[in-house]
């Protein structure tokens, strides 16, 4: 009896994968659909493969797997022209070249591109997940530490108008909770637990999916998986869209719990309850009020169950730092983003965040009434009314409005595409014989209002913005004229701003400056912490706190500036271009230090920090004269490796080959052994051609060895002495007869093959 129930629900779940991967379609001719679904999904399989062979690193094992997949793709590429091809079989091959594909890119951008988290949304989480394993409340705390621990640059941190930065763990509990458990099973990177969740929501939309949409339905998330890699945590509260979506129909209660979970991870997923009340209640007519309520009540009491720990444990940090952020009265935060904010900034129009913030009211009321007056058409896009609602948020940031995309799929393979004509066309009256019924108005609305409605949108958006800009241009709060930009440690970004300021109010101001030359906005530290009194003018000298926010030498760029003193926006500067001169060097002090989340720590700005048969953990680079240090590099190599070979540890940096005279300032702590390959060099290569410096303190003189694809150049020093080397590598390069190449990569490396720990050190390469 139990042997027959068991199989009998072996049967149904076989069954049930079956339908899920579409083997029941063992007939069926694949639609064009599935067939360009499968054709893409090989196709960027191909692409993968190969951009790694070509330009990722040399990695045996990792070759191999990017081979693989290529391989892989084009098989899949090549099936899906295949004249025999059924729809199970576009279904099947799909769902595994689309695994593959996703789980590939994720190992290899966490494991070579972004080594370390590089934003601090997931270090926050990070420190959530600490603080409940030491039964704490994570609310309250700063997470200061734990960026500064991980190597965090001052561009890493999310700014405040009033010039100050937000350390604390802004969304609600189950943003940490939810990765928990996986943490305690082992699972210590907090990405590889959000990649487990977008791997659910995809896994559930493809068996949701109609078969012959199933191919297709999970292309548009190709690229999530090195955004996952790159620190973005929001695959969580997708998964609970995605299960809301999923639970409406059969289990509407559950799928409300779903929607408050997601609130419960990050409080933007609220943006949504608006449009399904609306829908619930066109659905369920029935229940009327009653039906709202208690739906209303269930996505609050999830909302609340996994915070009530924390309110109850600390209610006033919990309200400070998850709920007050978000109300009006809030300190503002910069804005930007790739939305309105943004383009406007671009564009020298600099409006406060309250315009934004009715802004959205308005679009999210008008987006309202078209879906009351138009539900049946447009009932299976109601997931992509927030994309557009956060494109006119004052901080619209690419993950507040494409993680929409997961349940906006889902539904539109499920319910069909939405009749945009029936919803949004314009029914001219036509010749009839007998004219119709009603007023005139009445006529009017039923005929025109969709159009109406559109092209008041439209008037709305457009009538605001140019208002608010007429308004600001009209009454000036500030003049400002950007007096130029310089780059006094040539590190080819501008660092130092000259800017005059003219308060133009009644009232004194203290200005605090941003600057903006991509879709982020950044805080300039100021040279001058006095008020600006009404009708003065005063010149700054504004300085980037770390080269990421240094405006990039031929890149446009607006000063924003904000008073700290009342928070109010004082107005933007006219667009300057970052005009400083071409460098054959970048960073040759070796002053800007930023993090490098390819290698997981701080490393020389412009300069590629990588290694080799080393222990990071023991061996790296430091600033000279530690954490406070100003200048220099300290490189260390702590030969710890059981199974031999050589380790090296190099800093290099591509210039052009008559850019390599340079003068080099360094101290060796190491007795050269170039038998051991206890060394410590310098080299210029162009990839089929290399040319090494040995500094060597047990050579008497300079000898020069060539070989026929390289040259080595014995240079005699000192061992624990600072010494000036000049290397002219050109005049070597060419008495070869090699070909001047396009570029060359100078390297500056120590390595070594025998057991200890060795130092070097520098402080200046310098052009000659």
């Amino acid at each position: 009896m139990v042997l027959s129930k068991f199989l009998t629900q072996l049967h149904q779940s076989i069954e049930r994968a079956k339908e899920y991967i579409g083997l029941r379609e063992t007939q069926a001719k694949p639609t064009r659909l599935s067939r360009i679904g499968l054709g893409l999904t090989g196709l960027f399989s191909v692409v993968a493969g190969l951009w790694l062979v070509a330009f990722g690193p040399s990695i045996v094992a990792m070759l191999v797997l990017a081979i693989g997949l290529a391989g892989f793709g084009l098989f899949n590429l090549t099936f899906s022209f295949r004249k025999n091809l059924t729809l199970s079989r576009a279904n099947q091959l799909s769902l595994v070249g689309n695994l593959v594909l996703f789980i590939w890119l994720y190992v290899v951008a966490s494991r070579l591109l972004y080594v370390s988290y590089s934003t601090d949304t997931v270090v926050g989480t990070y420190m959530g997940i600490l603080r409940v394993l030491q039964l704490q409340s994570p609310y309250g705390f700063s997470i200061k530490p734990l960026l500064d621990r991980f190597g965090f640059s001052p561009s890493f941190y999310t700014p405040g108008v009033d010039g100050s930065f937000d350390f604390h763990l802004a969304y609600p509990s189950l943003s940490f909770l939810s990765i928990v458990p996986f943490y305690l099973l082992g699972l210590h990177d907090v990405r590889d637990t959000v990649f487990i969740f977008h791997i659910m929501s995809i896994l559930t939309i493809f068996a949701l999916a109609p078969a012959r949409l199933k191919s297709i339905s999970v292309l548009p998330f190709t690229l999530f998986s090195i955004v996952i890699a790159g620190s973005w945590t929001d695959s969580i509260w997708a998964f609970f869209l995605v299960l809301t979506a999923v639970l409406w129909i059969r289990h509407p209660k559950a799928s409300w719990v779903s929607l408050g979970l997601a609130v419960a991870v990050k409080q933007i997923a609220i943006v949504i309850a608006p449009f399904l009340l609306l829908r619930l209640w066109k659905e369920t007519p029935y229940h009327g009020l009653r039906s709202l309520t208690r739906s209303v009540g269930l996505m609050l009491s999830a909302f609340f169950l996994p915070n009530l720990p924390f309110i109850i444990y600390s209610p006033g940090s919990w309200w400070a730092d998850v709920m007050a952020p978000f109300l009006p009265n809030a300190p503002a935060q910069v804005p930007g983003g790739i939305g309105l904010s943004g383009f406007l900034l671009d564009l020298g129009i600099a409006l406060p965040s309250s315009f934004f913030l009715v802004l959205m009211g308005g679009v999210s009321g008008i987006l309202f009434y078209l879906y009351a007056k138009h539900y049946r058409g447009l009932n299976s896009i109601v997931f992509a009314f927030p994309i557009l609602i956060f494109f006119f948020y004052y901080r619209s940031f690419p993950n507040y409005m494409a993680y929409w995309l997961f349940p906006l799929v889902l539904e539109l393979c499920r319910l069909g595409g939405p009749n945009l004509r029936l919803a949004f066309t314009t029914r001219l009256p036509s010749i009839a014989w007998r004219p119709p019924t009603g007023t005139f108005l009445r006529i009017l609305r039923q005929r025109l209002t969709p159009s109406v409605m559109v092209v008041m949108t439209l008037t709305v958006i457009f009538a605001g913005v140019s208002g608010a800009y007429i308004n600001q241009a009209s009454n000036p709060r500030t003049a400002i004229q950007i007096n130029g930009v310089m780059d006094p440690d040539s590190i080819g970004s501008a660092t130092v701003i000259n800017v005059t300021v003219t308060n133009l109010l009644a009232t004194p101001v203290l200005p605090i400056f941003f600057v903006k030359y991509s879709f982020l906005t950044y805080f300039w530290a100021s040279n001058s912490t006095s008020p600006l009194n009404r009708g003065s003018a005063s010149s700054y000298v504004i300085t980037a706190p770390d080269a990421l926010s240094a405006v990039p030498r031929g890149d446009q760029f607006h000063i924003v500036i904000y008073d700290k003193l009342t928070g109010q926006l004082l107005g933007e500067s006219t667009s300057w271009k970052s005009d400083i001169p071409a460098l054959s060097l970048e960073n040759p002090m070796l002053k800007w230090w930023v993090l490098d989340p390819s290698v997981g720590t701080r490393v020389p700005f412009n300069w590629k920090l990588s290694f080799s048969n080393v222990d990071p953990v023991w061996s790296g680079i430091g600033p000279l004269g530690g954490v406070n240090g100003t200048s220099g590099v300290q490189m260390i190599l702590n030969y710890t490796s059981s199974l031999g070979g050589v380790e090296r540890l190099a800093l290099s940096q591509r210039v052009l080959l008559n850019a390599t005279s340079l003068s080099i300032h360094f101290n060796q702590s190491l007795t050269t052994n170039i038998a051991t390959n206890l060394i410590f060099a310098a080299s210029i290569a162009d990839g089929t051609h290399t040319l090494y410096y040995i500094f060597s303190d047990r050579a008497n003189q300079q000898t020069v060895t060539p070989y026929s694809t390289n040259t080595t150049v014995i240079i005699p020093t000192q061992r624990s002495q600072w010494k000036t080397i000049t290397l002219s590598p050109q005049s070597i390069w060419n008495a070869q007869g090699w070909a001047t190449p396009p570029q060359v990569t100078f390297t500056v490396f120590l390595e070594s093959n025998s057991a200890g720990v060795f130092y070097a050190s520098l402080d200046n390469i310098s052009p000659v």
